[in-house]
């Protein structure tokens, strides 16, 4: 088949692995960021997506709809509906939204989904886990995803599972890290959270500090590239930031791009702690841990830089 628009490969393909893409795929997620990006890709890639969501009726499930997906109504809290909507398919996307459900409901959403891909057939399961899972050390935005990636390695599924780093597009508002009910006063205003999560940064984590950053998009991206051939992948953890530049030069991007300076706000490392503990320790935790991108990533992914210089011509 013809290689993906936005692909450019560094894993040639090998003898004997089986190219694949056509699906059906089961997005859970779907009308979510990084859900909807998988979505979107796929679809632009030819596939046949079955997009998984509680409110079939939404707009973004009707965009999905419009663009070729099949929308298919369940709840990951909801076995039945899980296995209803992976019959047949070929792959599974799984993510969980940590600051939407909780660990508690994170880790059993989870492990419903690979419940349901051992019921129907064993497809073949991406997750989409986190930054650093494989040392979490108590930091409650981590620990589910660790305990999900043990239990998918011992699910006797096929699996690939993915660690993004932080989303530059939330430095745009696309994600509010925050419960439910603090989610629904926001909405409104994600550009001024998107700017409060620099600022946020620029006051906890130290200057030097490597800051690993990936767009929504490149999620999509890499999900659609491993499955159009996914032998060399089955099996692996990758790592994915587009940057892993320090904090310093990542305001220093900002500001050259959009003119905007990013102030160091004194006391904002205590309030943090005092009100949003769980963000305080995965910043915390992030900024006395690194990692490193994976080698022989199944497409380019971009740059800060890249990621902003588009964003803003997109909006202009």
């Amino acid at each position: 088949m013809g290689q993906l628009a936005f692909q450019i490969p560094r894993t040639p393909h090998r003898p004997g692995s089986v190219m694949t893409i056509p699906g059906p795929y089961l997005v859970l997620g779907a009308t979510g960021n990084q859900g909807g990006h998988v979505a979107r890709s796929l679809l632009k890639a030819g596939a046949e997506v079955r997009a998984f969501t509680r409110n079939p009726a939404s707009a973004a499930a009707q965009a999905l709809a419009a663009q070729g997906a099949q929308v298919v109504h369940g709840d990951m809290e909801d076995i039945g509906s899980l296995v209803t909507a992976a019959q047949g398919v070929t792959g599974v996307f799984s993510v969980q939204n940590f600051w939407d459900c909780g660990l508690e409901n994170e880790v059993r959403w989870g492990k419903n989904v690979i419940t349901a891909a051992q019921d129907v057939g064993h497809p073949h399961v991406i997750y989409s886990s986190g930054w650093g899972a494989q040392q979490p050390e108590g930091v409650p935005a981590i620990a589910g995803k660790a305990e999900l990636e043990a239990a998918l390695r011992s699910s006797g599924l096929p699996y690939t599972i993915l660690r993004p780093g932080l989303f530059m597009d939330d430095f745009l508002g696309a994600s509010l890290p925050f419960s439910p009910s603090v989610q629904r006063i926001l909405r409104s205003h994600r550009r001024w959270v998107g700017r409060m999560f620099l600022q946020v940064i620029r006051s906890v984590m130290p200057p030097t500090q490597p800051l690993p950053l990936l767009a929504l998009e490149d999620v999509g991206h890499t999900v659609a590239a491993i499955w159009t051939t996914p032998d060399p992948y089955l099996g692996q953890t990758l790592t994915l930031a587009g940057s892993n530049d320090s904090t310093k030069e990542v305001l220093r991007v900002w500001t050259e791009h959009t003119g905007q300076s990013v102030h160091r706000l004194p006391g904002m490392s205590w309030g943090l702690q005092i009100g949003h503990p769980q963000m305080a320790k995965l910043l915390h935790w992030l900024s006395a841990h690194e990692d490193r991108n994976s080698p022989n990533l199944p497409v380019s992914i971009k740059t800060f830089e890249e990621w902003l210089r588009e964003s803003l011509l997109t909006q202009a």
